[in-house]
């Protein structure tokens, strides 16, 4: 966080210069995204784009919930394993995205296999049929933002055998949209943490920089 805050952007991985970051993630996986497995419209690699899921409850935060997942120094030590505790989230809009003018696509199933194979789009007037929002706006809905107009996502995610449309629910659901390059600061709408504490220690750094985003403490946008 203070090093975003100090940039001033979030750096893509290949972007330079690089930011030296904790890393929670699959390394094959990370590996397969610097390759051509998903051609972008907008040209690159995933890699070298700065990724957002369409909601905070996906797979993805469910096994780092579980302990599945390593946690990596900028130096490339295994810390262990990541905890949902420690993290938060960026929140911004795909709208706003667009209007400051930054290169970006968005795919409508994971990028992380091929099984179903993603497709990539990059013009926003798409985004309602690109991604598959019915699986994210079922009841019972969770995780809502009110403060940025946030309604919240449907609380299961899994595949299940019936009906067909949850047959791949769980990869629709870490549908992603990518930002070439760098995203600055000033297209975040807020930084959402699991706990007061947390979000003390967020506000103590953002108090000794030159940002003003709003912190929201939203327990609901975790597992537990």
């Amino acid at each position: 966080m203070p090093r975003f805050l100090a940039d001033g952007v979030i750096r893509a991985k290949n972007c330079k210069p690089q930011q030296a970051c904790h890393q929670a993630s699959y390394q094959q996986i990370v590996d397969r995204r610097g390759t051509q497995d998903f051609p972008t419209p907008c040209g690159g690699v995933v890699n070298d784009y700065v990724p957002f899921y369409f909601s905070p409850i996906t797979s993805f935060t469910y096994t780092i919930y579980k302990g599945n997942v390593p946690l990596v120094a900028p130096d490339g030590r295994v810390l262990g394993k990541a905890t949902e505790d420690d993290r938060v989230f960026f929140v911004a809009r795909p709208l706003r995205v667009a209007e400051a003018a930054l290169t970006y696509c968005f795919s409508d199933f994971a990028l992380n296999s091929h099984a179903p194979l993603p497709t990539l789009e990059q013009h926003i007037a798409r985004l309602e049929e690109h991604v598959h929002w019915g699986v994210f706006d079922e009841e019972p809905l969770t995780a809502r933002i009110p403060e940025v107009g946030y309604t919240g996502v449907c609380r299961y995610f899994m595949n299940t055998a019936t009906p067909p449309e949850r047959q791949t629910r769980n990869q629709k659901r870490m549908a992603e949209f990518l930002v070439l390059g760098s995203v600055p600061l000033d297209v975040i709408d807020c930084v959402v943490a699991k706990s007061d504490q947390v979000g003390d220690t967020l506000h103590q750094m953002m108090h000794a920089s030159a940002w003003n985003i709003p912190i929201y403490i939203k327990r609901d946008c975790y597992f537990s």
